[in-house]
């Protein structure tokens, strides 16, 4: 476990590093950007989405476009899992402000071994779910350089997180044909402050990245056995899918602690764990 948190640590702070060194990058091209932009506004081209000659405010700058779209291949990524196929629709609705709505497939692999406690064997199971999240962002004028989208930005986030697991298999020593069936669903919402910073290349492509995200978070979790099954091994069942829950993905820890340490739980938790996202978008 330790060398598991060690890992995950390593590769946070790779990450974070790797961020502030695109950061940089950015600002060091930053006015040489900026003044090619002017020039081409200079040309009178159409790319932006009202002309800047008479602005509400100097210092925010017009503009190129007003819509990203975006694919968010993190649960892909996290999770190992192709079927995770996320979506992002932002929109800006003032020059440095915009709202973002997301939507994904969300499938959480399989933690459980094959035999369970010498005592039964899982051999078939079917998994699904779904991520949704709303964003509104700012995006502050008086830090970046070109115009939102692009730049630093700061907001407040909705999430849920859906999942649903179930699984079949039988006793050992027992006819295969008295089966059980293991129903687990879990459920998250999210309500946090994030950070970020999205670049936007040839005013057309967007690289989206969120690096931090802590949140009050609300979990529950269920968990319905069905077969010849006693309630004893049915809480250690339980029991051990928090514990694989919680050793595949240390970043749940908070959700399953050394006193409540079960997978059929409701709680109300303040999450402080870092909401990594990498989108690509198309910008227009």
């Amino acid at each position: 476990m330790q060398s598991q948190l060690q890992i995950a640590f390593s590769m946070n702070s790779k990450i974070i590093f790797c961020i502030f060194l695109l950061i940089f990058f950015n600002a060091v091209s930053g006015k040489e950007l900026k003044a090619s932009e002017s020039n081409d506004t200079n040309r009178n081209t159409t790319d932006s989405i009202s002309k800047p000659k008479h602005t509400e405010n100097p210092d925010i700058l017009t503009p190129y476009h007003l819509n990203v779209i975006k694919f968010n291949p993190t649960p892909m990524m996290l999770f190992d899992e192709l079927r995770n196929i996320t979506f992002s629709y932002e929109r800006l609705i003032k020059k440095n402000k915009s709202v973002s709505l997301q939507l994904g497939y969300l499938v959480v692999p399989q933690v459980l071994n094959d035999t369970l406690f010498n005592s039964f064997l899982l051999n078939k199971d079917t998994r699904h779910g779904i991520n949704l999240a709303v964003d509104y962002r700012i995006y502050p004028f008086s830090r970046n350089r070109r115009p939102a989208p692009d730049g630093l930005y700061y907001g407040a986030y909705l999430s849920f997180l859906g999942t649903s697991s179930e699984c079949r298999g039988h006793l050992i020593n027992a006819p295969e044909e008295d089966n059980i069936l293991l129903n687990a669903r879990m459920n998250m919402i999210n309500l946090g402050f994030e950070l970020g910073y999205q670049f936007i290349f040839s005013k057309k492509f967007s690289i989206d990245l969120l690096m931090f995200g802590p949140s009050l978070s609300g979990y529950w979790g269920n968990l319905d056995l069905t077969g010849n099954l006693n309630s004893e091994l049915g809480n250690k069942v339980d029991e051990e899918l928090a514990a694989k829950l919680k050793e595949r993905f240390p970043a749940l820890g908070y959700l399953f602690t050394d006193e409540d340490a079960t997978f059929s739980t409701s709680k109300i938790v303040v999450s402080s764990w870092f909401r990594y996202s990498v989108q690509l978008g198309y910008h227009f």
